[in-house]
C-alpha cells in the first residue's frame, strides 16, 4: 500500500515538473559568425589562424548555450570604411534572414613574411541583428602564442568577453 502512495506521488511529481518546463520560457540567441582575412592577395595561403579562431569562437558560444551559425571565411586586400557593405553585407542579411539575433565580425589581420601569412591582430564587432548596430567591438592579439592549443584558448577567451555583452539572456 505504501508503494502506491509513493508511486502516485512520484507521478504527480514528475507531472509538476514537466508542466513547469513547459511554462518557462527556454531561449537561446542565434549568433552568426563571419571572419575575414585581411592583408592578404590571393597568392598567400591562409593560415591555420583563421579556422583556429573561428572554431574557437563558435565554440565558446555554442558552450554558452547560444546556436551558432557562420558564414565561409571571406578574404579582403584591407578592411572596408564601412563594415556592413559588399559582401559582408549580404552575409549580413543572410544572418538575418536566418533568424540570427547577432552578428559576430572578426578582422583577423596579417602580415606578409616571406611567403608566409602571419596574423598580427584580430579586431572582433558584434552587432545585433534587428537594429545593426554595433553594441561591442575590441581588437585581441593574434599569432602570438607559442602554439595553436594557446591561440585556440585565446580565442575562446575573447568569445568569452564577447558573450558578457548579450544583454537578452
Amino acid at each position: 500500500m505504501s508503494y502506491k502512495r509513493l508511486g502516485s506521488k512520484v507521478r504527480y511529481g514528475i507531472l509538476a515538473a514537466s508542466l513547469l518546463f513547459l511554462v518557462l520560457p527556454v531561449s537561446a540567441s542565434m549568433v552568426s559568425f563571419m571572419v575575414v582575412e585581411t592583408g592578404l592577395n590571393d597568392e598567400i595561403a591562409s593560415s591555420q589562424y583563421t579556422s583556429l579562431w573561428e572554431g574557437g569562437l563558435m565554440e565558446a558560444f555554442f558552450n554558452a548555450g547560444h546556436i551558432v551559425t557562420n558564414a565561409p571565411i571571406t578574404r579582403m586586400d584591407k578592411r572596408p570604411a564601412n563594415d556592413l557593405s559588399g559582401s559582408i553585407r549580404n552575409d549580413f542579411n543572410e544572418a538575418i534572414e536566418g533568424g540570427a539575433d547577432y552578428f559576430i565580425l572578426g578582422y583577423l589581420e596579417h602580415v606578409i613574411q616571406g611567403r608566409a601569412a602571419v596574423p598580427t591582430e584580430i579586431t572582433i564587432k558584434l552587432y545585433r541583428t534587428d537594429s545593426q548596430q554595433l553594441i561591442f567591438e575590441q581588437k585581441f592579439p593574434a599569432g602570438t602564442t607559442k602554439n595553436l592549443n594557446e591561440e585556440y584558448q585565446l580565442a575562446q577567451n575573447a568569445a568569452r568577453l564577447i558573450i558578457v555583452n548579450i544583454k537578452d539572456r
